[in-house]
C-alpha cells in the first residue's frame, strides 16, 4: 500500500475505536492496570508527574525538579527530530509515548502522521489536553493486542520506554509485522548493558525503587543487553561513548544512552 492507502486504513481502524477524553481506546483495563498504578505512584514520588504548564514546555525542563536531565533529553530529542524532518509522507507510531511531549516534538511543523500509544491512560489524557493537531492522535492500548493493519507504519519510535517491555525479541517481531518494507524501529534514551553488567544493574534498580518507596516497580523494569540486539539488523545513530572525553572536558551534557535503529528484516 502507498501512503494514502495506509492512511485511509489507519483512519478506518481508529474509527472502530471508542473515544474517551479525546483518547482512542483499544485496551482491556485489567491487563495492565497494575503496571499503570505502580508507574504513576512511582512518578509522583519522583516528582515526575508534571503539571500541564510544565509538560507543554517539554523538553525544556527548566521548571522541573530534574533540569539537568532534561537538558540531555532536549539535545537527544533535537537529534531525532532532525532525522525525521527529512522524511515525507510517512506514518510514525510513538510507542510508550506517556504524556505525549516527544510525539508532539516530532509532529510539530510536519505533514507526516503520528500516533502516540501507551498503556497509561492517566498520561494520555494529559497528552490530548495539551497536544492537538490534525496529524496527531493518541491511542490507549497494548501493542501486542491492538489489531493494527499489517505493514501500516513507516517508523516506530520508543523513547525512554523499552525497559518496560520484558521480551525485546518479541517486541521487535511484533513491530516488524506493523512496519512496511524498509521500515525502522528507533529506540531512544534507554539503557543497554553488556551481558556481565545485567546482574548489578538489576540490584541498582531494586535499591533505587526501594529508596523511592515503591519496590514493586522493579518487577516492571527490565534490563536489555547489547547481545539481544545482535539478532537484528541494527546500528547506533548516537553512541554516547564517542567523544566522551571531549564532552567531559568541554562540560557538554548529553544523553548517556544510545540511539538505536533497527531496520525491518525482509525474509
Amino acid at each position: 500500500m502507498d501512503f494514502a492507502e495506509r492512511h485511509i486504513a489507519l483512519i478506518k481502524f481508529l474509527e472502530r475505536c471508542p473515544v474517551t477524553d479525546s483518547v482512542y481506546i483499544y485496551a482491556e483495563e485489567h491487563g495492565f492496570s497494575a503496571f499503570e498504578k505502580s508507574y504513576i505512584e512511582t512518578r509522583k514520588k519522583e516528582n515526575r508527574v508534571y503539571s500541564d504548564e510544565i509538560v507543554a514546555q517539554l523538553p525544556d525542563g527548566s521548571f522541573t525538579s530534574q533540569p539537568d536531565e532534561w537538558k540531555k533529553r532536549k539535545r537527544s530529542a533535537q537529534r531525532v527530530q532532525k532525522y525525521f524532518s527529512k522524511v515525507e509522507e510517512v506514518i510514525i507510531l510513538d510507542l510508550g509515548c506517556g504524556n505525549g511531549w516527544f510525539t508532539n516534538v516530532l509532529a510539530k511543523n510536519s505533514q507526516n502522521i503520528f500516533i502516540g500509544m501507551d498503556v497509561n491512560a492517566h498520561e494520555l489524557k494529559q497528552a490530548t489536553r495539551l497536544f492537538q493537531s490534525p496529524n496527531l492522535c493518541f491511542l490507549h492500548g497494548d501493542i501486542f493486542e491492538t489489531p493494527f493493519p499489517l505493514a501500516i507504519f513507516d517508523y516506530v519510535t520508543i523513547n525512554a520506554a523499552v525497559q518496560y517491555f520484558p521480551d525485546l525479541g518479541r517486541l521487535i517481531f511484533r513491530l516488524n509485522e506493523l512496519l512496511k518494507e524498509s521500515g525502522e524501529v528507533h529506540i531512544i534514551d534507554s539503557p543497554f548493558y553488556k551481558g556481565h553488567e545485567i546482574g548489578d544493574a538489576r540490584k541498582r534498580t531494586e535499591n533505587y525503587y526501594s529508596q523511592v518507596g515503591n519496590v514493586e516497580m522493579a518487577d516492571f523494569y527490565f534490563h536489555h543487553s547489547f547481545d539481544e540486539l545482535k539478532k537484528f539488523k541494527f546500528d547506533m545513530l548516537y553512541n554516547p561513548d564517542e567523544g566522551k572525553i571531549i564532552k567531559k572536558i568541554l562540560g557538554k551534557k548529553d544523553m548517556p544512552f544510545p540511539w538505536i535503529r533497527i531496520k525491518k528484516e525482509i525474509n
